[in-house]
């Protein structure tokens, strides 16, 4: 996902004999001149942390997780996944298009076998309809009463999907967002999307989620190939 941005110059494998034939693709040993550094992991991550922190770089991981970094000095970005990061990204951009939106809803799917009941939840085809059940937030800026629901689901498919309702001058305004795609595509371009969004310098010093600078992202994300459905119902 990173080499296809043309703004890439180089990238830096730490740990890992480079097998890639693009020429910017090496083997370091050093961060020294290099803008930001992820990991697809939180194995040695306290050494990530001080390695990046010694470079005054940021630090970008797709865990969601709370990692443990007393006072960060650095950008931190957690969670660049597809919930925390597209989903939480999505519904960040469509909330705060309404001043008071009425109901936010937030659905991601998990690995996992189907629930046989739950909380109705549609995602594009070819995942459909599954039964959801309620999880943890995923956003922390969400509207009061945001729902967030995960469906678990099998196979190699991942499914994300937002619904804001809101009060407009025409009426009650529906808005669904949604996204079906192959789990590790997914999976890529949130964290590429939240590498390139910290290397150019959006996100504070300290730890942050991908929606700290939600707009960013999801142009990044969509520049990397993210392809969103959207349908739109007026009541």
């Amino acid at each position: 996902m990173l080499l296809a941005e043309r703004s890439v110059e180089a990238l830096g494998l730490i740990g890992r004999r480079s097998t890639y034939p693009d020429p910017r693709v090496s083997t370091i040993t050093n961060l020294a001149g290099w803008d930001v550094v992820a990991s697809d992991t939180i194995d040695h991550l306290a050494r990530r942390y001080r390695q990046a922190s010694d470079h005054g770089i940021p630090l970008v991981v797709p865990s969601g997780a709370a990692v443990e970094i007393d006072h960060p000095d650095i950008p931190v970005v957690l969670g660049a996944n597809p919930s925390f990061g597209l989903a939480a990204s999505l519904a960040a951009h469509e909330c705060t298009r309404r001043d008071t939106p009425m109901e936010a809803v937030i659905g991601w799917t998990e690995p996992g076998r189907p629930l046989r009941r739950g909380v109705p939840l549609a995602f594009p085809q070819p995942i459909g309809n599954l039964w959801a059940e309620t999880a943890g937030g995923i956003w922390s800026g969400a509207p009061p009463g945001t729902r967030f629901l995960a469906a678990p689901v099998e196979g190699p498919w991942t499914g994300l999907t937002v619904r804001v309702t809101a009060a407009t001058p025409e009426g009650v305004e529906v808005r669904t967002l949604g996204i079906a795609d192959d789990r590790s595509f997914l999976e890529g371009i949130a964290l590429a999307a939240a590498v390139l969004v910290a290397g150019a310098g959006a996100y504070p010093v300290g730890s942050n989620y991908p929606t700290a600078a939600f707009q960013e992202y999801l142009d990044a994300a969509l520049t990397a190939g993210l392809d969103i459905a959207t349908f739109v119902e007026r009541r």
